[in-house]
C-alpha cells in the first residue's frame, strides 16, 4: 500500500527583504510504499528539505498533492515524526521521559507509554539510560534517542532530515548500519534527506534523485542490494558502485542546469 504521495509538488517563496520570487521546488512527484525506505537527494539548494517540511506540514506548498495514508496534508500531525538533523530533544526530561513524549500527547496510559518507550530505547541501544538527561548523552546517543522518540508514536511515516550529517564519520557508520536493522525488524516507512551519496544507496529501497532549482525529478533509481546490510560488505558489491556512480553522473549533469547554487546563511529563503 501506498504510505505517501507526492504529486506535482511545486514551492514559490518570497523575499522578504527584495520582494523577489525564488521558485524552490518545480516539479516533484513520487510515492514512498508502506514499508520502504526512500532517501532524496539533490545538488545543494534543490529543495530537498523543503519536500521533507512540506511532507511534516511545516511548510505550505504553492501547489501539488501531499497525501498520508491517503488523507492531505495540512498541518503537522501524529501520523508522521521527524527526526531533525540537530537532535531537539526537551533537555528538561529524562531519556525516557523524552522517548516518550508523543506517546503522553496523543494519551496513551502511563503504564503502556513507558513499556513502548523502554522497548524502543532498548531496540536503539539505549537500554539503561532511562534516567539519564540529553546532556549526559553523546551526540550519537542523543539522535538515536530522536530515533526512538519517533518510533515510539509509530508514526505512517518517518520523516529524517540528514540526521546524521554533524555526527563524526565513525560513529554515523555504526548509526547507518543500526538504522538498517532497526527497517529490518520494524520496517517503518522511511523518507530520508541526506547530500550523502553513499549514504543514500547503503539504507535506500529507492533513490529519488532531484535537479537543480526549480527542482524536479530527475530519475529514482532503485538499489536492490541484499539486506541485512553492512558497510563491509556493501562496498565491495558491484551494484553498490554502480548504483553510487550512476547517482553521482545524474548530480554531475544536473548541478549544472540553474541548480547548485547555494543559499546564503542569512537569506529568509530556506531551500537546502
Amino acid at each position: 500500500m501506498t504510505a505517501l504521495v507526492i504529486e506535482n509538488l511545486n514551492k514559490v517563496y518570497t523575499d522578504a527583504y527584495s520582494g523577489e520570487e525564488v521558485t524552490a521546488i518545480g516539479d516533484v512527484s513520487f510515492t514512498v510504499e508502506r514499508g520502504e525506505f526512500v532517501s532524496v537527494l539533490g545538488p545543494s539548494g534543490c529543495g530537498k528539505t523543503t519536500v521533507l517540511n512540506t511532507v511534516a506540514g511545516f511548510v505550505e506548498p504553492t501547489g501539488g498533492v501531499v497525501e498520508v495514508d491517503g488523507s492531505p496534508v495540512s498541518a503537522p500531525g501524529p501520523d508522521r515524526g521527524v527526526v531533525f538533523q540537530s537532535h531537539a530533544l526537551f533537555p528538561w526530561k529524562t531519556v525516557l521521559g523524552n522517548a516518550v513524549f508523543g506517546l503522553r500527547m496523543k494519551g496513551v496510559p502511563r503504564a503502556e507509554r513507558e513499556r513502548r518507550g523502554r522497548e524502543y530505547l532498548e531496540l536503539v541501544g539505549l537500554g539503561g539510560f532511562e534516567r539519564k538527561y540529553p546532556h549526559e548523552l553523546s551526540g550519537g546517543m542523543q539522535q538515536r534517542l530522536g530515533v526512538a522518540r519517533v518510533l515510539a508514536n509509530e508514526p505512517a511515516v518517518m520523516l529524517m532530515d540528514e540526521p546524521f550529517a554533524s555526527i563524526d564519520a565513525q560513529t554515523r557508520r555504526r548509526l547507518q548500519e543500526d538504522l538498517t536493522r532497526i527497517f529490518e525488524e520494524r520496517r517503518p516507512t522511511v523518507f530520508f534527506v541526506t547530500h550523502d551519496i553513499d549514504e543514500a544507496v547503503f539504507l535506500s529501497d529507492r533513490v529519488v534523485v532531484l535537479s537543480g532549482r526549480p527542482s524536479t525529478v530527475q530519475e529514482i533509481v532503485t538499489v536492490d542490494l541484499p539486506r541485512p546490510r553492512t558497510w563491509r560488505e556493501a562496498v565491495d558489491l558491484p551494484e553498490f558502485r554502480d548504483k553510487v556512480a550512476r547517482i553521482n553522473d545524474l548530480l554531475s549533469g544536473g548541478a549544472g542546469t540553474g541548480g547548485g547554487a547555494r543559499v546564503d546563511s542569512d537569506s529568509p529563503v530556506d531551500v537546502v
